[in-house]
């Protein structure tokens, strides 16, 4: 456990055309206000008024000709000023309290916060059950929609890429990563996320869609081939 008297944070969002996107902006208000926190922010070549948008809060904004979501989290991690880090998602938003226990209490070397879904479809409830005591507790997995924290301590010195450089699952990869190193823990506060993937493609099917593709990760598909499948028609995280 660590423990401060007043802990510094960087937080880094990768983001890309995040204008309609109203979570990013709420996190904006609250993170771009917090002494404690560094805000960075990644933007792979936004042309929607993003970056003019961003310009407006307290963070460092880095542009990127990356499609990748991993590579633009590593931009981040690479230009953070302080050792413990927070990998936010462009379209989660972490409770206030969340944020204020990160700054002063006791913490784990790594962990994430509690999944919860804008919407409370029972099959979104599920899932984000499932993500938070099965895959999350028992398995140590957390998505990046959970909002990861770390302490730049489990990273080598000289590694480059802590983040695996793949196209879809980098955030499964990561975690397994830092396993080697100690179990995480899960905070109490939530992160909540949109659930624009399933209402623009249907919850039944996104959420089969999903099972799919943790299928094919097992199978060692190419990651390439499953985000493209994955970002069809919507382009949230990458852009083909």
């Amino acid at each position: 456990m660590a423990k401060a008297a007043m802990r510094h944070f960087s937080v880094i969002i990768p983001a890309r055309n995040e204008m309609g996107n109203p979570f990013i902006k709420r996190a904006l208000a609250h993170l771009g206000s917090l002494n404690f926190v560094e805000l960075i922010i990644v933007d792979n070549n936004s042309t929607d008024g993003s970056v003019e948008y961003f310009q407006q809060f307290n963070c460092k904004i880095i542009p990127s000709n990356s499609h990748l979501r991993s590579r633009r989290l590593n931009q981040g991690i690479g230009e953070a000023q302080n050792d413990w880090i927070l990998l936010h998602h462009p379209r989660s938003f972490i409770e206030l309290e969340g944020l204020e226990f990160l700054k002063n209490e006791e913490l784990p070397v790594w962990g994430a916060f509690t999944h919860a879904f804008d919407d409370d479809h029972p099959l979104l409830k599920f899932t984000s059950w499932y993500s938070n005591h099965i895959r999350g507790d028992r398995s140590g997995i957390f998505y990046l929609d959970h909002c990861l924290f770390f302490n730049k301590s489990l990273l080598s010195k000289n590694d480059k890429t802590p983040v695996p450089e793949v196209s879809i699952f980098e955030d499964t990869e990561f975690c397994i990563k830092l396993l080697k190193h100690e179990k995480p823990k899960r905070l109490p506060f939530k992160s909540t996320t949109s659930s624009v993937r399933f209402k623009k493609n249907g919850i039944v099917y996104q959420s089969l869609l999903n099972q799919v593709l943790k299928v094919g990760y097992h199978l060692n598909f190419s990651d390439e081939l499953m985000n493209r499948i994955y970002e069809k028609g919507l382009s949230l995280n990458s852009k083909y």
